[in-house]
């Protein structure tokens, strides 16, 4: 099974989607009061008004991003309306990793990869 797309349903959706774009994602395309599509290595991160969304929302999914410097991260994230749950937790060599919610409450795990 390969994950296609990832689906983020928002009354105003340009509004969300400049909340991941502020944080350093790249829109692939975008009808900005109806969907907005993010380019991604693996899945795309969509945003949709209801009226656009092809799926049954759902509250138990996080969104996993890996990020260069976990700090900068959060402060970005933070400056967009973020609220930051917790701190930062160390996983040793596995890494370090942070929760969040984004501005629809959408729970964001952000991962830094330990130095090698």
């Amino acid at each position: 099974m390969k994950l296609k797309h990832v689906y983020l349903t928002a009354v105003e959706p340009e509004e969300l989607a400049g909340f991941y774009e502020a944080l350093g994602l790249t829109i692939r395309f975008a009808d900005r009061d109806k969907w907005i599509q993010f380019a991604g290595e693996k899945a795309a991160l969509c945003v949709a008004s209801p009226a656009e969304s092809v799926s049954e929302p759902t509250r138990n999914a996080v969104l996993v991003f890996e990020v260069d410097d976990l700090e900068l991260a959060l402060d970005r994230a933070r400056a967009q309306g973020a609220e930051v749950l917790g701190d930062i937790r160390d996983m040793g060599a596995h890494g370090r990793v942070a929760h969040l919610k984004d501005p629809q409450h959408n729970t964001i795990q952000l991962f830094q990869a330990a130095a090698m």
